[in-house]
């Protein structure tokens, strides 16, 4: 009996839903970890792959300028790791759901 591990039966299963289309940002989005380590993948998360450019919101400005200054090193190791050619990346902030806060009257 040949047994396959569950996480690859899973990624495959992923590859099937998403298609040809979006092979390329499956493939990102399960290497993203790896590529930039745990700190970072908390903080920046993958948006989308448009035409060769791949756009990632950050969590704030410090951690976009650390992903700005190794945007060449992380292209380089997408194509290396990841065998996906990209033309380029896009950080942007995160917008954060502002929640409304409840102004009570005082009585009296």
């Amino acid at each position: 009996m040949d047994f396959t591990q569950t996480g690859k039966v899973l990624q495959n299963l992923v590859y099937q839903i998403a298609g040809p289309e979006y092979k390329d940002f499956v493939t990102i989005a399960f290497g993203w970890k790896k590529l930039v380590g745990n700190i970072l993948a908390e903080r920046a998360s993958i948006h989308k792959l448009e035409k060769k450019v791949l756009f990632v919101s950050v969590t704030n400005n410090v951690w976009m300028q650390e992903l700005i200054l190794r945007k060449f090193q992380l292209m380089e190791d997408i194509k290396s790791m990841l065998n996906v050619q990209i033309s380029d990346i896009v950080f942007f902030l995160k917008q954060n759901k502002v929640k409304s806060k409840r102004i009570r009257k005082k009585n009296g």
